[in-house]
């Protein structure tokens, strides 16, 4: 984000099973904010991403907010399977950083309205 000029706020949490706490406010996160876009690895330890993006889908507090699948894989089963269980984008990640900058810029610009105007504030 420091690097797109992106001033918003950032929750990571480190595996599958602390993203499903996170998200429904277990333990912990029981004072989580909601977030606006969730962009989720399918790779991660504990619980894949599959099951983290079925779990999205399957609350109804959740299923409202936009899910963008941010993997390495390429495979068009992959990317099939996560708009069926309701991602609304799927990046491959890119090779360099750059490239990861221009896709964390390209997805703040869909999907969080308020990114574009604190990136011109920010550089004010």
């Amino acid at each position: 984000m420091d690097h797109a000029d992106i001033v918003i706020s950032v929750y990571r949490v480190s595996d599958g099973e602390q993203a499903l706490a996170f998200l429904n406010r277990l333990g912990p996160y029981v004072t989580a904010r909601r977030p606006e876009l969730i962009v989720l690895d399918l790779n991660m330890p504990r619980v894949d991403g599959w099951t983290v993006l079925s779990g999205i889908r399957a609350n109804d507090d959740l299923q409202k907010i936009p899910v963008v699948v941010l993997s390495t894989s390429s495979q068009s089963d992959d990317q099939t399977r996560a708009f069926s269980l309701g991602a609304r984008r799927y990046v491959v990640k890119p090779p360099d950083f750059y490239g990861l900058v221009r896709e964390v810029e390209s997805i703040c610009a869909d999907f969080v309205p308020n990114a574009s105007q604190h990136r011109a504030s920010a550089s004010s």
